[in-house]
């Protein structure tokens, strides 16, 4: 197995309580399997020294200043782009409030070459004992088998992109984050686009990894958000899908949620998300 270059891409906003453990977990990596970690960290209009603390403690780190929070996926999408250019045999998406453990960035490795097939991977992502999963994590994990099977990888149709390894050939045919989404919503449109490409997505069984965020509840506003805008703009942008069948599901589910949540909001994203119908098109157009 040839030795691989690897690029970890950090998207920081405000991120002091974890970037010391973060970067930290990344910095130094080397193996025989991993010629080449690279750090490359964006900032995106930090006001907490985030910015600063990066550059001071980690000056191996490739740190882009946005000035502004370009998001998510937009904010990736420099690290991406840079990772394509650069000849990296994969990318490696870490959360600022998220670490890796010993050994997983390489056994990561290990497993995407003996499955190329695969054109995502997550590590088990773990509460920060390292030990009990991600409560997010777990769903999507249960509904695939959990823990009884004996392989190796674990195929589902999503992960949480807290921890993502992308190969290559993933990245050179399904691109970068799609512009369209704000915030939240774009990791599921990319692996609807990796899926749509041929490529699995799956956990590997014998890597875990930390995803710290027990202790910041979503409230109400922030879950009608994440529901009926950030989760239907993922729907009626997946390409495996028709638009008309797609806006048929998520008139109803508007509706739905407006019963559970009692209240408008959801019409309110729902006519926002009509007139995102032509940007829509072009998304879904450009993933083909």
């Amino acid at each position: 197995m040839s030795p691989q270059k690897l690029l970890v891409i950090v998207v920081v906003y405000n991120g002091m309580p974890w970037l010391e453990r973060c970067l930290g977990s990344v910095s130094g990596t080397r193996s025989e399997l991993l010629s080449a970690v690279d750090l490359f960290v964006v900032d995106n209009g930090s006001t907490d020294g985030s910015a600063d603390f990066v550059a001071a403690r980690f000056p191996e780190a490739m740190l882009v200043r946005s000035g502004q929070n370009l998001g998510f996926g937009r904010a990736n999408n420099l690290g991406l782009q840079h990772a394509i250019e650069n000849g990296y045999d994969a990318v490696y998406l870490l959360n600022q409030d998220a670490w890796v453990l010993p050994g997983t960035l390489e056994e990561m490795a290990r497993m995407a070459a003996s499955a190329p097939c695969f054109g995502i991977l997550s590590p088990l992502q773990c509460q920060a004992d390292g030990t009990t999963l991600d409560r997010r994590f777990e769903k999507w994990f249960r509904k695939a088998g959990g823990l009884s099977a004996s392989e190796p990888l674990r195929s589902l149709p999503f992960i949480m992109a807290a921890h993502w390894l992308i190969t290559r050939p993933c990245l050179e045919k399904v691109g970068l984050f799609a512009p369209i989404f704000p915030l939240y919503g774009e990791d599921v449109n990319y692996c609807d686009r990796a899926r749509y490409h041929g490529f699995k997505i799956g956990v590997a069984l014998s890597a875990r990894a930390v995803h710290d965020r027990a202790e910041r509840p979503v409230d109400k506003a922030q879950e009608i958000r994440l529901n009926c805008f950030a989760g239907n703009l993922a729907r009626l942008c997946n390409i495996n899908r028709p638009l008309w069948e797609r806006l048929g599901y998520v008139t109803l589910f508007t509706g739905v949620k407006t019963l559970k949540y009692r209240s408008f909001k959801p019409w309110h994203y729902w006519l926002e998300l009509v007139r995102m119908l032509p940007g829509i098109r072009r998304t879904r157009k450009g993933t083909c």
